[in-house]
């Protein structure tokens, strides 16, 4: 069966204004979706429902189709039904996909369990994302439970509340009954994390404290297998799948012992043309409203021989929870950035600044450093050997052969010690 996946995000908001992009946790809220969406391997297509060219350009460089909404559907009398009707007419997938973008935490295998429950009930013609609560409801003015005696919460009958975040439906239901649910729906139950909804201010304050919580689980993960990583390590795991992501080995690290780990942040800069406002290179202070904790500042220079991220910019990436920058050129304010503990990867240092010479030309873009790609999130380890770049799409299968490889040298090492020859060494554990 093919599937088609959908996520409408129009350009305005009036309960919150411009809510899809909106920078939850550093990222637009809508692109959050789309990325996840493009992650689950049993979706084939994956649509992005806008009349905003706004959030095309961010979108840019998600591999998914743009459905170009007629303006007139954009609009507060357009409901979920005539929205995901217009979708499905762009498809010919069997099974359809409704994501909205105001859900950011309904997970990837929510998402997979809704699709394969209507790849294998056939009974069923649609799957709606709901929560069930045990509620102390009131209706005019009075409490729906007996008020001389209070009942337990767990003896209260369910409360089922519709998510608004997840749909899922056959086509040609869709097609006959021009709805998003159908008329035999399967009751999906999402938990509360899921079911947070994001529509008012209020809202985006508990989405983004949320967001920001779950990035520090990621945070305390990385500065754990910082401590156990190192370059060379992670240079054979890519050199043996046959992957370059190693950077040169014209970088310095102004702090020598130090190491980081964390996810790119991009920035590009090219040189100013003589006609262009050379104001624009301080557009690069804009790339601190997406950097959050646990950022790497991923710089590529094309006007090398002038010097940028000094001081300024380390107090900037330090307030934002950067934890090391990347510079694919020279850098100044040497002692200061050192003084600070903000670990800085550059090719040498200058005083001559960008500033009247460079302009910004992308951010959160790819970009390429020494032949390699470097994409936003992408995972960025660094230390006094060198810089390895580990794709987002490879990055648990690396860790762990990472992980396996640090328990088998310590295996090894201790058989050095208890005087192993070398030919036994080998026998037992390959080469290494």
């Amino acid at each position: 069966m093919k599937v088609a996946a959908f996520l409408p995000a129009k350009g305005s908001s009036a309960r919150l204004p411009n809510k899809n992009t909106m920078l939850l946790d550093g990222e637009p809220m809508f692109l959050r979706n789309l990325k996840k969406l493009i992650s689950i391997p049993c979706i084939d297509e994956v649509y992005l429902d806008t009349e905003s060219p706004e959030i095309i350009e961010l979108a840019s460089e998600v591999k998914c189709k743009i459905l170009k909404r007629d303006p007139l559907l954009a609009s507060n009398s357009t409901d979920g039904n005539q929205l995901f009707l217009n979708e499905v007419k762009h498809t010919d997938a069997d099974i359809c996909v409704q994501l909205l973008g105001t859900s950011p935490f309904i997970r990837p295998e929510t998402i997979e369990k809704a699709i394969n429950t209507l790849k294998t009930y056939p009974e069923y013609d649609s799957v709606v994302a709901i929560r069930r609560e045990k509620l102390y409801t009131w209706e005019d003015g009075q409490p729906c439970y007996d008020i001389n005696k209070i009942p337990n919460s767990v003896d209260l009958p369910d409360t089922i509340i519709e998510s608004m975040g997840l749909y899922v439906m056959r086509r040609e239901a869709v097609l006959r009954l021009k709805r998003r649910i159908g008329e035999r729906p399967y009751l999906l139950e999402i938990d509360p994390l899921e079911a947070v909804d994001v529509n008012w201010p209020k809202d985006f304050e508990l989405a983004n404290l949320i967001a920001i919580g779950l990035r520090e689980q990621e945070r305390r993960h990385f500065q754990n297998l910082k401590l156990l990583l190192t370059s060379a390590l992670l240079s054979d795991i890519l050199d043996d799948m046959g992957l370059n992501g190693v950077l040169s080995s014209s970088f310095q690290l102004n702090i020598p012992n130090a190491k980081i780990l964390g996810r790119a942040k991009t920035l590009q800069i090219d040189i100013c043309p003589d006609d262009d406002d050379y104001k624009k290179i301080y557009d690069s202070l804009h790339l601190y409203d997406h950097v959050v904790s646990n950022d790497v500042i991923v710089v590529a220079n094309h006007a090398p021989d002038f010097a940028f991220f000094g001081e300024l910019n380390a107090n900037l990436a330090i307030r934002s929870g950067a934890v090391g920058a990347i510079i694919d050129g020279v850098t100044r304010d040497t002692k200061e950035t050192t003084d600070m503990g903000f670990p800085v990867f550059s090719k040498g240092n200058y005083c001559k600044d960008t500033r009247k010479r460079g302009i910004v030309t992308s951010k959160n873009k790819t970009v390429v450093i020494d032949g390699i790609s470097i994409h936003k999130d992408d995972l960025i380890f660094g230390d006094k050997d060198g810089i390895v770049v580990i794709p987002k799409r490879y990055e648990n299968e690396i860790i762990n052969e990472a992980l396996k490889r640090l328990t088998t040298e310590k295996l090894i090492l201790i058989d050095i010690a208890r005087g192993a020859k070398t030919n036994e060494l080998v026998e037992k554990y390959g080469l290494f």
